[in-house]
């Protein structure tokens, strides 16, 4: 018993000592991360500084953790301990600020990185070197996201980069796809840059004894309240496409049964032409081999005809018609022939009309297979349309994400982490002014010459 009350009364001098007071069951306090980045005018290494912000409702003793160069106090004047990676203080009720400095080697680890070059009437010019200048000034702008960075931050955090330009002193000023405002005689060029990407934009003017305010930059979490749209005029084209594709195939399927008996009638016509073909061929043989033996015999049949008719055996009429026919066999010959031309001509015809008509039913069985797709793959599309637009929204509607720290991972007590990052500004340096000399002490006389003005020219 009395090992264990010594072991505790130990613990709490120890703690006493250290100036910890345990609150076992107490919440972490919550807080909020604004690190402020100042880079060169070219977006170069700067300087990086956090102002960590709580909001208490009574007095906290709170330890907090960054690897600082400094910190500062910026609500009270309580010194802040430090301890290593650790900063410990006591807040009070209500907002407390204090402010940790950053190595600059930490902008490699920002989340974008910034890159700003100047052309002054074409010739590439160092942002500090511009203050004053006048002619053709070009700025080309590049943000990128940096690989090396938490993702947490791209891919949840927008950038809003605005650029404040005199018109005073710049005049015909372009900026293709900046959203333009007047603010007093400023010109305010703003771009908004959607979490996971990245942009390039330019922006020339006219200017005489040039100055600027830098760039800023503001990364915060997307928030957007985006409604899904309404869909149900599209939704009825969408029905009529379905009808239109179901109609189109159904006569896609007539239209296939169609050439189907077409290519049988063409099959059946070929055929008969080339039965055609062949018999007409075989008769024009046959006449014209008996042609060409009555041809060799006419003289004599004739004869004979003749005096069969002087004799009295034959009518003269007959005789007329016997005599008629050997006459008419050359032209019973010659259209023998044609016949036989025309019906090999007739064959070939209905065969290229049938490779016609193969071809044809092969075009329709294409077309039929392509409508028949067309309805499968448009018999859901109304859902696939509302997939879709889900989808697009999705990219840009606000996303729940927890928030890390980008000062320590130690810190899990992250309520927002915003980013506020500023080019350098291109000023001329301040000219003080010449002292005004006291007059002197000298003689009454001499005081009142003094207020005399003078005859010197």
């Amino acid at each position: 018993m009395r090992y264990k009350r010594f072991a505790a009364l130990s613990l709490a001098a120890l703690l006493g000592a250290m100036g910890v007071v345990p609150a076992f069951g107490a919440e972490i306090p919550q807080k909020d991360e604004v690190v402020y980045v100042n880079l060169t005018p070219e977006g170069e290494t700067g300087t990086l500084y956090v102002v960590n912000n709580y909001d208490l409702e009574t007095e906290a003793a709170i330890t907090d953790y960054g690897d600082y160069r400094s910190v500062r106090n910026l609500t009270t004047t309580q010194e802040l301990t430090r301890n290593g990676d650790a900063i410990s203080f006591t807040a009070p009720a209500g907002k407390f600020y204090y402010q940790g400095e950053l190595d600059p080697s930490r902008t490699a680890d920002l989340p974008w990185t910034v890159a700003v070059k100047y052309f002054l009437d074409g010739k590439e010019t160092p942002g500090e070197e511009l203050a004053g200048k006048s002619g053709r000034l070009e700025m080309q702008a590049a943000l990128r996201q940096n690989p090396d960075a938490d993702p947490v931050y791209r891919d949840n955090y927008a950038l809003q980069v605005t650029l404040q330009l005199d018109t005073e002193t710049c005049k015909n000023i372009q900026a293709e796809g900046a959203t333009q405002a007047d603010v007093g005689q400023l010109k305010q060029l703003s771009y908004i840059i959607l979490p996971g990407k990245e942009k390039d934009f330019s922006v020339t003017a006219d200017v005489a004894n040039f100055e600027m305010n830098g760039m800023a930059i503001n990364g915060i979490p997307l928030v957007l309240d985006i409604d899904d749209p309404d869909t149900k005029e599209l939704k009825d084209q969408i029905y009529d496409l379905q009808d239109g594709a179901a109609q189109l195939d159904d006569g896609a399927l007539a239209l296939e049964d169609g050439v189907s008996q077409l290519e049988e009638g063409a099959e059946d016509l070929r055929d008969g032409a080339e039965s055609l073909r062949d018999g007409a061929c075989e008769l024009n043989s046959s006449l014209q081999a008996m042609g060409k033996g009555l041809g060799s015999l006419s003289p004599i049949l004739l004869g004979a005809v003749e005096n069969a008719a002087k004799d009295g055996y034959i009518s003269k009429e007959q005789a007329a018609a016997a005599k008629a026919m050997f006459d008419g066999l050359p032209l019973l010959l010659e259209g023998a022939g044609e016949l036989a031309a025309g019906a090999d001509a007739l064959a070939c015809g209905t065969e290229d009309l049938y490779d016609g008509v193969l071809k044809l039913k092969d075009g329709v069985t294409e077309l039929s297979d392509g409508t028949l797709q067309l309805r499968d793959q448009s018999s859901d599309i109304d859902t696939q349309v509302d997939d879709k637009v889900d989808e697009m929204l999705d990219e840009y509607r606000s996303q729940e994400f927890t928030p890390v720290s980008f000062v320590s991972s130690k810190n899990t007590n992250i309520t927002a982490v915003q980013f506020v990052i500023k080019t350098g500004d291109i000023k001329l340096p301040d000219v003080e002014p010449a002292p005004v000399e006291e007059p002197g002490d000298g003689t009454f006389w001499e005081r009142v010459r003094d207020l005399l003005p003078s005859r010197e020219k």
